[in-house]
């Protein structure tokens, strides 16, 4: 009872934080208006609106205003599909880098770390121009093309902005896993598992990995909000009609606060829903 307690507490809080961070924004919506008055009345307008949705109105291109979930939905559904099939790709692929890292020889190892470190450091924008780049010369070479390297309002493309937003996280997850791995590998049950003659895919899977997630968990929030700033980016330079486009075409504090809560809302739900099995299966109490 506690525990769910606690949960719904956090949960109110972040609602909060976006309410007043939305309330904040809508200051500088036409122009700068530094006002404490309007500060409170947007608060209030997006207590309301939250409250009852069906306050929550857009303006359309004839200035006549609209209800919000005439569109909103496929923004929505959109964005959270690219999100969390990122965030999930992403753990995949840093897990499975991670694995085939420890079975190659220490040279090969080192190599491969300082490789990965290379990529990680390079920025996002040169990664999405080169991928796109990489993917319109393939067509101009074969006629043939792999992949929509932008989208539009009708087509929506998936797999080039989820494998391109996925692809700098992964690197962040394995040097994470590595460090854990290699602290991990230091401790004395490892020995007496060689010992035992297990190989090293059945101790990293079987004994490794179950006690280096709830570490993995705590550095994965950082990973997330990575991945929310660069959403910002990746919207542009594919052209996905998402929440952030969404957003910045309707500036209303209400439907800023609206539009980020139900983003939050799932991400919330599968933290939550992690704490518990990890908690569950290793013992381990975690704070996030």
């Amino acid at each position: 009872m506690s525990s769910t307690f606690t949960v719904l507490t956090r949960f109110l809080f972040v609602v909060i934080g976006i309410i007043l961070i939305s309330a904040f924004v809508g200051l500088f919506t036409n122009g700068i208006q530094l006002d404490a008055i309007l500060f409170l009345e947007n608060i209030l307008h997006i207590v309301k609106s939250l409250v009852f949705p069906e306050n929550l109105l857009i303006l359309g291109p004839t200035n006549r205003q609209y209800s919000i979930f005439i569109n909103f939905w496929d923004y929505y559904i959109y964005s959270l599909i690219i999100f969390l099939s990122s965030i999930c790709i992403s753990m995949i692929i840093g897990l499975f880098i991670t694995y085939v890292t420890i079975l190659l020889p220490q040279k090969l190892n080192e190599g491969v770390s300082k490789i990965i470190s290379l990529l990680e450091s390079l920025p996002d924008l040169f990664i999405i121009i080169v991928i796109q780049f990489t993917v319109i010369y393939y067509f101009q070479q074969t006629g043939t093309l792999l992949f929509p390297v932008a989208g539009s309002s009708q087509n929506n493309t998936y797999f080039l902005p989820i494998f391109s937003l996925a692809l700098i996280p992964s690197f962040m997850i394995y040097r994470i896993n590595l460090h854990l791995v290699n602290e991990e590998w230091k401790k004395p049950y490892i020995e007496l598992a060689k010992s035992k003659g297990f190989n090293k895919s059945y101790i990293f899977f079987s004994h490794v990995l179950r006690n280096i997630v709830p570490s993995l968990f705590s550095h994965s929030k950082t990973i997330v909000l990575y991945l929310l700033s660069s959403m910002v980016i990746f919207e542009k330079l594919f052209n996905v009609y998402g929440i952030f486009t969404f957003i910045t075409s309707y500036p209303n504090p209400n439907v800023i606060a609206f539009t980020l809560i139900m983003f939050f809302l799932p991400v919330f739900i599968l933290y939550a829903l992690i704490t518990t099995l990890i908690e569950k299966n290793t013992g381990q109490r975690l704070e996030w």
